[in-house]
């Protein structure tokens, strides 16, 4: 099953390191959503966390960009640790 984002949110792949790299989430109208970050440990499989994009203290837009990006969120990570996994086997 192949993760699919929806028309109005795009994604960049960034490279943070050897075995890390990281999503950034755009939203076409709400900007940058949040980022997925991905570290291989010793053994191959990956450790990912996500965080959701923050302007300041005072964002009122924090609530609509986390209802938007968490699920995709989620979903991304269980994505690629399912792919670590499938490389381990």
């Amino acid at each position: 099953m192949a993760f699919q984002l929806p028309p109005n949110i795009t994604a960049q792949r960034l490279p943070m390191s050897s075995t890390s790299f990281q999503y950034v989430l755009h939203h076409s109208e709400l900007g940058e959503l949040g980022r997925v970050l991905a570290n291989a440990d010793e053994s191959g499989s990956r450790n990912v966390t996500y965080q959701v994009y923050k302007r300041s203290r005072l964002d009122d837009m924090m609530a609509r960009r986390k209802a938007i990006f968490e699920p995709l969120a989620m979903t991304l990570a269980a994505h690629i640790r399912q792919a670590a996994e499938s490389r381990l086997d």
